[in-house]
């Protein structure tokens, strides 16, 4: 995908990823409980999905001037229908499955333990919380490409902000070390791939899109089939 034509500050942009991400999430901790919303995606998935699409539009809104640029002109029906049919296997597939599955029997830690004990009900906010990041990460990514004009740097300084960030908010949170170290390990591994397909291949949003879905379906099988003896 050309970025010849786009011009995008870098300061402001991660300005304003920083920002949002920053109201994301202190919206999710703060404002939700006060309206009495557990913060479990497997106990009250409806509510937070209402909520993370509310940040979907105006996530959409406010990088729309780099998107509406970014974006192939021309339609590519057959990519989006792609996207719906996976998406709906990918529900059907999971309601099936994770029935199927026991349940781990391990210490519950807060939001950190939702994915052991994922229901098929996890995906729908989850669904809608890596399309918020895919968001983010897509105008990350042009922000960086229009500064750095080469993929290798870019997604070497993706890496490094990506994983920072995850480091940083799980610090912050307290979260249990295997945790922190899986998802910064995944969040730095996506460096070899998201900054490629956004930047080289038509419709990469999309296909970025169903590679982190599909990170995290891993990791519920995963954490289903063969649970930690504790979490510490």
């Amino acid at each position: 995908m050309a970025i010849e034509h786009l011009r995008v500050p870098l300061y402001k942009t991660l300005g304003k990823i920083a920002a949002l991400w920053a109201a994301v999430n202190i919206g999710f901790y703060t404002f939700l409980p006060i309206l009495g919303v557990d913060l479990s995606y497997n106990n009250t998935p409806v509510a937070i999905t209402l909520y993370y699409v509310v940040w979907l539009l105006i996530s959409v809104y406010v990088f729309w001037d780099i998107f509406s640029k970014w974006l192939p002109t021309e339609n590519r029906v057959w990519v989006y229908g792609l996207l719906c049919g996976a998406y709906g296997a990918f529900i059907f597939f999971m309601l099936f499955v994770l029935s199927q599955l026991p349940i781990p029997q391990v210490p519950r830690i807060a939001q950190y333990t939702d994915i052991i004990f994922a229901t098929p009900w996890y995906f729908l906010p989850k669904a809608l919380d890596i399309l918020i990041q895919q968001v983010l990460i897509a105008a990350l990514i042009l922000a960086l490409a229009t500064t750095f004009r080469s993929v290798k740097k870019t997604s070497i300084v993706y890496a490094v902000c990506f994983g920072g960030v995850h480091i940083l908010l799980f610090a912050i949170g307290g979260a249990p070390t295997p945790y922190t170290m899986v998802m910064t390990l995944g969040a730095v591994a996506s460096a070899f791939i998201f900054p490629y397909l956004i930047l080289r291949v038509p419709s990469g949003f999309v296909y970025n899109y169903m590679i982190h879905l599909t990170f995290y379906v891993a990791l519920v099988m995963i954490s289903h089939t063969w649970p930690p003896p504790a979490i510490s």
